[in-house]
């Protein structure tokens, strides 16, 4: 089961839990989907299969190679793309996103209205605050819902950084709020680390807190002391890239869908 196909399960079981919905459209941003295309007429535009349900259009996604496969039959034109990436390309157009169509896993629909919702979150960009930081302590209480979607959430920030950790920070003027430090090479890397962590606290229980983030090289004088009060968590390691061939693949140019 993917991770998309047990924030849904679990959203089955308590249909009303806002915090489970939040989930999973997190998760949606989140995952590696493959669409279904028609035969592409140009590298840089490529038409989605669509399937109508009620007189409205959703684009077909699934969640593995396999499920796509057992959609449509064989083998298919087909293009792999983040959750994201497609939501930001969907939105306007009057477009919702159907799971897994045609087979026998876990589907879901999402309308419309909570893609463009979505598009607009995942726009918002997290201010950049310059704090003197004075003291660091153990971090707040999380309970074990928070602490799990934290740690699904900091898999996407693989080959970002080595490991994160997450305190209690206390500034200048004595204001405290949790701090997830990264610690890696790749400094260049703390924006889209921010804007990850603005994704949880706004898709969490979390409901919007506001958290320090910052980044650290592994031979700062602060990691110790950070190590020595903080929660680590450990990040993955990039997985060596498989070419895949599929139309509308630019670098930086996500394809215009028709």
């Amino acid at each position: 089961m993917t991770p998309l196909e047990r924030a849904i399960v679990m959203l089955k079981a308590t249909p009303d839990d806002s915090t489970r919905f939040s989930a999973v459209v997190e998760r949606l941003a989140d995952t590696e989907v493959f669409m279904a295309v028609e035969a592409a007429t140009s590298e840089a535009e490529v038409t989605p299969k669509t399937v109508w349900l009620l007189a409205q259009e959703y684009v077909a996604i699934y969640d593995t190679e396999l499920r796509l496969a057992e959609s449509v039959g064989g083998k298919a034109e087909y293009l792999s793309v983040s959750g994201r990436a497609l939501v930001q390309m969907l939105a306007g157009q009057d477009t919702g996103i159907a799971l897994n169509p045609g087979t026998n896993a876990i589907g879901y629909v999402f309308e419309p209205k909570t893609l463009q919702w979505l598009a607009q979150s995942l726009d918002e960009r997290p201010s950049a605050i310059a704090q003197q930081i004075t003291q660091v302590s153990p971090p707040p209480a999380l309970t074990p819902k928070a602490l799990d979607a934290l740690s699904v959430k900091l898999t996407a920030a693989q080959g970002l950084a080595e490991y994160a950790c997450l305190v209690e920070a206390t500034d200048a003027e004595n204001h405290k709020n949790p701090m997830l430090c990264f610690v890696g090479l790749v400094p260049d890397a703390q924006a889209d680390l921010a804007k990850l962590v603005q994704e949880y606290l706004q898709f969490s229980e979390q409901d919007g807190a506001p958290w320090d983030v910052t980044y650290l090289s592994p031979d700062h004088g602060m990691v110790q002391k950070l190590l020595k009060v903080g929660l680590r968590f450990d990040l993955p390691v990039p997985e060596v890239a498989v070419e895949r061939p599929a139309p509308g693949t630019i670098p930086g140019q996500p394809p215009i869908l028709r």
